[in-house]
């Protein structure tokens, strides 16, 4: 399955919604979209059902950002976890 990616307005914030396999080749394009609003971007990830060590990097960088990571499986969750204890450095 390939990513789906959909947005919704709720006021003055963006929801980004991912949906299916997050790989390496998705990045680009995620990453555009939840660079390119002058909204706030929470980032909702409760539909992924595929994700690479990339995408657990990328959604780090994007809580690191101060954008929330919402709707997570216990096991990205923990991977995500697991990954900022590793010390490296996020794309």
């Amino acid at each position: 399955m390939a990513l789906k990616i959909e947005t919704r307005h709720l006021g003055e914030k963006l929801v980004v919604q991912l949906i299916g396999d997050l790989d390496v080749e998705h990045l680009h394009e995620v990453k555009t979209q939840v660079s390119e609003t002058p909204l706030h971007v929470v980032v909702d990830i409760g539909e992924l059902t595929l994700i690479s060590v990339e995408g657990i990097r990328f959604l780090n960088a994007c809580q690191n950002d101060g954008m929330p990571i919402i709707n997570a499986s216990t096991y990205i969750s923990e991977w995500m976890a697991l990954e900022r204890g590793t010390g490296r450095k996020q794309p």
